[in-house]
């Protein structure tokens, strides 16, 4: 029996999504789209990180000399690539609203883990 990272409730061998190292995550929908994410997460912020180390903004198509940082990744980007937003943040079981600058990934990442 192992329990998962995302929900923490046990599940065994027939319902696992991934076992690894110190990660174990259930088959459950939600679960697996968060285990998914973190994955796609990660890389976005390498790429981010490289382009940042060069002096230019996290996004790929654009140019030098970021000016605003991404409250949730802590990338650098031109200010058009962040934008304040009212972020849902969850405090306990209370899901409250908010503001932060962030970026158009982490904008949309919000669906996955603000279940």
């Amino acid at each position: 029996m192992d329990t998962c990272q995302y929900c923490g409730k046990p599940f065994c061998e027939q319902h696992k999504h991934h076992i690894g190292g110190h990660e174990a995550v259930c088959n459950s929908k939600r679960c697996v789209a968060k285990h998914e994410d973190l994955a796609q997460h990660l890389e976005y912020r390498a790429r981010v990180r490289q382009r940042n180390q060069a002096g230019l903004c996290g996004i790929e198509e654009c140019g030098p000399h970021p000016t605003t940082e991404c409250s949730l990744c802590r990338g650098h980007f031109c200010e058009p690539h962040v934008r304040s937003r009212m972020y849902p943040t969850r405090e306990g079981k209370v899901i409250i609203d908010r503001p932060v600058g962030c970026c158009d990934w982490c904008w949309k990442r919000r669906k996955v883990w603000n279940h």
